[in-house]
């Protein structure tokens, strides 16, 4: 593709020195460019990638695209092939989706977006279009993956040349739809901009992110962005439950927006008669397409909002109410969201290993377990470092209001103090309870496997289906599920 061809959908650039230079390959790392390359010098938290234009030239990208800020700093002559632009993020999106085809626009797309419930959502709805025999590629959270092709993801939502490359794949192995996680993140920085989403879900919102939103209405503008006409081409998915989504609800007509809510009979999905087994739920699911009984693996109220969610976005893609509630009942699950860790059939002790990892996530997973253990539920969680402080001692009051007992331990402490995350959690906790505070993550999940009592159930919170430890700036493996089989094997050793 010619630079000419590429420009041209940014409209008011022109470059004629170079218009028929072909690009071959867009990087934004300067070190990855090689011959043919066109560079887009992206801004950074620490530093701007534009800086690097001279390094990317050198290694033998044809030209540059990069910011006034980065001009200033390191200015190019009249006679290098460097394009100085403004909101050089949206304009990546933008020369991404052309180079690669408008992959984002050939696929049926579904976008959801919210605090929690966009891992388990989009399973759900891939797996329902997968039952449908409809060829889907699924990006998100746990890894991107397709028939034929599966990669773990770096990001929620990647960025925007990745990200566009990655979907042109898709539609060259044949796929029909896109099913993606959007995050506050890849919304604010246009990572997604130049796709069009038949269907946009809204899950929920509760403090998270605030490390990189200023506030909550700021965080909240961010997800609102997917319902804008930039990206929603047909039809919004909203939960009806939640404060955030009923002021989106608002922005909407009936003909534009469907609602859900799990038990208010005013939306246009919703359940009744719901009947709570140790392994699932079941009941009636009312839709706009018609009634029909259903039998879920999922527990917790939260997951049957997430299943509302999933059926809401499958049926205006066309997909059978039959079909759908047949395939409920054999859904496979996600990893690490409320994944039973067991070695064996008289496995004395339930250990559940999920990723919440927010106050509203915290306290959903305790409620939605609550029901399914007998004896003392014990949860072991901690909470990042370098991320939203203010969360901290608000997780910790809820595991001492609805655990038994609270083991806080750590997360991901990056390059914090690990004892002062603890500090933070605990300030949250009554002097009236008394927690066990265990800094090693494997020692904690260790010391509370081996110290519950037949008829306990133990959750390991916050890491979910990670298999890393961040420690300073070094990702060492851990995985909470292998440290759980280890002490379970102890245990079952020990008696």
């Amino acid at each position: 593709m010619k630079i000419r061809e590429l420009l041209a959908v940014l409209n008011h650039l022109e470059y004629t020195k170079i218009a028929d230079v072909e690009v071959t390959g867009i990087k934004t790392n300067s070190h990855a460019c090689t011959k043919g390359d066109l560079f887009i010098g992206m801004p950074g938290t620490r530093v701007d990638g534009g800086e690097f234009w001279q390094s990317a030239i050198n290694a033998g990208a044809v030209a540059a695209l990069i910011s006034p800020e980065a001009a200033l700093k390191h200015p190019p002559k009249s006679s290098d092939p460097v394009i100085v632009i403004e909101n050089i993020n949206r304009l990546c999106a933008l020369v991404s989706t052309a180079f690669y085809g408008y992959p984002g626009r050939t696929l049926k797309m579904v976008g959801v977006t919210g605090t929690n419930g966009k891992t388990t959502t989009t399973h759900l709805i891939e797996y329902f279009l997968n039952q449908a025999s409809l060829s889907t590629a699924l990006f998100g959270t746990l890894y991107t993956r397709w028939p034929g092709f599966s990669q773990v993801a770096a990001y929620t939502t990647p960025f925007a040349v990745d990200l566009q490359q990655r979907l042109s794949e898709a539609v060259n192995a044949g796929c029909e739809f896109g099913v993606m996680e959007v995050s506050s993140h890849s919304l604010a920085q246009d990572r997604v901009f130049g796709c069009a989403f038949d269907v946009a879900v809204f899950t929920n919102l509760t403090q998270d992110h605030l490390d990189y939103h200023k506030d909550m209405e700021d965080y909240f503008e961010a997800k609102a962005l997917l319902f804008s006409s930039d990206y929603l081409q047909e039809r919004a998915i909203i939960n009806a439950d939640d404060k955030y989504g009923q002021r989106l609800i608002a922005s909407f007509n009936k003909l534009q927006c469907w609602t859900y809510s799990v038990n208010d009979n005013n939306a246009d999905f919703w359940m009744s008669g719901l009947s709570y087994q140790p392994h699932g739920v079941s009941g009636m699911l009312h839709t706009p397409k018609g009634d029909v009984a259903f039998n879920s693996p999922l527990v917790g109220q939260y997951n049957l909002e997430n299943l509302l969610a999933a059926v809401g976005a499958v049926l205006h893609l066309g997909l059978d109410l039959q079909l759908v509630a047949n395939a409920i009942s054999d859904f496979p699950g996600v990893p690490g969201r409320m994944e039973r860790v067991q070695i064996s059939d008289n496995q004395d002790v339930s250990v559940i290993v999920d990723y919440a990892h927010t106050p509203d996530s915290l306290e959903n997973l305790l409620k939605a377990a609550r029901p399914f253990i007998p004896g003392k539920m014990i949860c072991v969680f901690g909470c990042g470092g370098d991320r939203d402080r203010t969360k901290r001692p608000k997780m910790g009051k809820i595991a001492a209001q609805l655990a038994d007992v609270a083991v806080v331990t750590s997360d991901n402490p990056r390059t914090e103090d690990p004892e002062k995350i603890l500090q933070d959690v605990l300030a949250g906790i009554p002097d009236t309870v008394q927690p066990m505070v265990i800094c090693d993550r494997a020692t904690a999940i260790h010391t509370a496997i081996l110290q519950a009592q037949p008829g306990d159930g133990i959750l390991l919170a916050g890491k979910g289906h990670e298999d890393y430890q961040i420690l300073g700036t070094e990702k060492i493996h851990f995985d909470d599920r292998e440290q759980a089989r280890e002490a379970l094997q102890e245990r079952a050793g020990d008696r």
